[in-house]
């Protein structure tokens, strides 16, 4: 992994890495200071997951997200646990379907007030179908894994990053305007569900759950003129 020089090198190495561990996809998000907004993350969910995800506000009740920022150290997840609340139940019942079953997930810390969270995931199987917990030597390799690939992305990631692509920045100027996805549709002559479809994108790129703040967020990060 040091030797990778890009986010998608580093994207690659990792999925090649973790493939024989078990796991099929993961997901690293590093935060902004004080904040659970998302400055920066590499992840090979599917886009039609992180569309779901955040139209069904799922940020909102993950036991998996909410728990990534109370635990000191790597945790293994399921959705055959019986613990969890109806709306979570849904929740993952929705992950399955696009292979997000079980994982471990592990808490890093960027510096004194900025956190980072790697998670790793399974599909649905008949092997971890009841699987309740893994070996503490698993979780041991994981935290090193994600530890090396948390130092390698702090490396290669930087505020540079974060552009948009030139329909991004366009939709979001004009949603700063106040107009509707409607009235941005008729104005660009695209569909609605388009436009929605670009705005959840710049939603996940900056981190933040709505409209006026992440053309707050892109106005602090010199992203809009």
């Amino acid at each position: 992994m040091k030797l990778c020089q890009s986010a998608a090198e580093l994207q690659e190495c990792f999925t090649s890495i973790i493939i024989p561990l078990g796991f099929q996809q993961f997901a690293y998000m590093r935060f902004a200071k004080n904040s659970v907004a998302i400055e920066h993350s590499i992840y090979t969910f599917s886009e039609a997951w992180k569309i779901v995800y955040f139209q069904r506000g799922y940020d909102r009740i993950d036991p998996v997200f909410i728990e990534a920022f109370n635990a000191q150290d790597t945790f293994f997840w399921s959705a055959s646990m019986p613990e969890f609340t109806k709306g979570q139940v849904e929740f993952f019942k929705e992950a399955t379907d696009y292979g997000i079953f079980s994982g471990l997930t592990t808490p890093l810390k960027s510096d004194a007030k900025a956190k980072a969270i790697m998670t790793i995931v399974s599909a649905r199987t008949e092997e971890n179908k009841d699987l309740q917990n893994v070996p503490d030597k698993t979780k041991a390799l994981i935290r090193i894994l994600a530890e090396c690939f948390h130092q390698v992305a702090i490396k290669i990631l930087s505020p540079e990053d974060l552009k948009f692509k030139p329909r991004q920045k366009q939709v979001l100027t004009m949603a700063s305007y106040g107009m509707s996805s409607r009235e941005i549709a008729a104005a660009l002559d695209k569909s609605e569900a388009y436009i929605n479809e670009l705005i959840t994108g710049i939603l996940h790129k900056l981190g933040t759950q709505s409209r006026p703040a992440a053309v707050r967020r892109a106005f602090e990060l010199g992203l809009l003129d």
